[in-house]
């Protein structure tokens, strides 16, 4: 293959136009070869994957610490989730609806409990319901949600909270489920 390219009559006029050179100009040329040659090596191999493997060694060493916190925080997770699940021992205490009529009717009632306004609500599948809620206390909306898990097993398939101008108050977009 060699043989074929340096029968070309490019390469031909190439290298008689080299060998017309002086001895110092054809040694400046080789050197410029050689660090354009260099150049290239860097820029196009060694330093894309010098950028690479830094990357994935930040990206390994914060899955690392991640890893690490969730660990040491494992406890506190279990206990805070646990929290909000309904026990299966305790579940004669727990008023749970049936299906999503009594869910839309206990959510309505308890919202009505806790001074919440329902700016919209509507079923959702089978047994979950929409809910929208503006401008309410963040805590009001909390322990009526807390509420309705702990004495009533409901879960919140979704939640968007956004803070309002006023402090404190929020906008709440809720899935509720069985």
């Amino acid at each position: 293959m060699l043989e074929k390219l340096k029968k070309q009559a490019g390469v031909r006029k190439l290298q008689v136009q080299y060998l017309l050179l002086p001895p110092r100009d054809q040694k400046a040329l080789r050197w410029l070869v050689v660090a354009l040659l260099a150049g290239f090596l860097y820029f196009a191999l060694w330093l894309p994957a010098t950028r690479y493997h830094d990357h994935a060694e930040i990206s390994r060493l914060n899955a690392t610490q991640l890893l690490t916190w969730m660990n040491s925080n494992a406890a506190s997770i279990s206990t805070l989730a646990g929290a909000s699940r309904v026990d299966a021992g305790a579940g004669a205490a727990i008023n749970k609806p049936a299906d999503s009529r009594a869910l839309m009717g206990l959510v309505t009632g308890s919202a009505r409990e806790f001074g919440l306004v329902l700016q919209r609500f509507e079923p959702s599948g089978d047994n979950s319901v929409r809910i929208w809620i503006d401008n309410v206390p963040f805590s009001d909306v909390a322990s009526w949600l807390e509420t309705l898990s702990v004495e009533n097993g409901v879960v919140i398939d979704q939640a968007a909270l956004e803070k309002t101008a006023e402090e404190g108050n929020v906008t709440a977009r809720l899935t509720l489920g069985l």
